[in-house]
């Protein structure tokens, strides 16, 4: 457990499946509470369809705080006020991948870095030295997670000390357009949003995930999301239908970079 500059409280579960059952009920509630105030509107407390939806939600398989693999939990005293969680798949042994969910982050809260925080804790430099090549997948409604998730990958890009490369899927460009996503990626996310969201279309040529959250009702009462990028927000209020429960889909590809001795000396060698 470790304090940040802000005195919030950061707690990471490495194995949260071995929680006492009263303490992962404890989580679901708070799960709950903090999504339905963060979707809900000004009027949150008058809004079921959140609440309720919620409930179901983080009480399904998959959505439990004992079906992540990793768990970062952020509190500011003895409420949580952010939370990102990663659960390991593959489609096949060379296709791993860490599916990341966070959840929004309450007004009061706002620019206080907590999804940076709750990301850069949960994607340690041991942890990810440990992982390999691997494909981060991350479903958003909310332009300001895609680019906290650009601003993060192109960080940890730029620290020699890691070691790893990185690319993300896909670019939104200063256009509010897509910069061209490679055939074999488009068919790899096809794939793997058919592994997390059984049942609900995906759309290639936008990279939006159609109806994610739909069978648990209208979450999402005002997705009014700002966005200091005028190109991303433009994107996403072109091509998610939120009354729908759309968001985009996110891959980051990390490689370990490969250093070699050439002919010539030392040199790296890109996977």
């Amino acid at each position: 457990m470790t304090d940040t500059a802000q005195n919030f409280r950061t707690i990471i579960l490495n194995d949260p499946a071995n929680l006492p059952e009263s303490e992962r009920k404890e989580l679901i509630n708070a799960f709950v509470e903090l999504s339905y105030k963060t979707t809900g509107g000004k009027d949150w407390e008058s809004y079921r369809p959140a609440i309720e939806g919620w409930k179901d939600y983080y009480n399904a398989v998959g959505a439990r705080p004992q079906d992540y693999n990793r768990l970062v939990l952020i509190y500011d005293h003895q409420t949580l006020v952010h939370f990102t969680g990663v659960t390991l798949f593959e489609l096949e042994p060379e296709h791993r991948f860490v599916w990341m969910r966070s959840s929004m982050t309450l007004k009061q809260y706002h620019g206080a870095g907590l999804l940076k925080t709750a990301i850069l804790s949960v994607l340690s430099p041991e942890w990810l030295r440990q992982l390999g090549e691997v494909y981060f997948i991350i479903r958003t409604a909310n332009p300001i997670v895609y680019e906290a998730t650009r601003n993060l990958v192109r960080d940890y890009a730029a620290d020699p000390d890691l070691g790893l490369d990185w690319n993300l899927y896909p670019e939104i460009n200063d256009a509010g357009e897509l910069d061209p996503v490679p055939n074999e990626i488009r068919d790899l996310a096809v794939r793997a949003t058919e592994k997390i969201s059984p049942g609900c279309a995906f759309v290639p040529e936008t990279f939006v995930n159609k109806g994610y959250f739909k069978s648990f009702g209208a979450l999402y009462r005002e997705p009014v999301f700002p966005c200091h990028n005028p190109a991303t927000q433009s994107y996403f209020q072109r091509v998610v239908e939120y009354s729908n429960q759309d968001g985009l889909l996110i891959l980051v590809h990390m490689r370990t970079r490969q250093v070699f001795a050439g002919a010539g000396g030392k040199g790296e060698s890109k996977n």
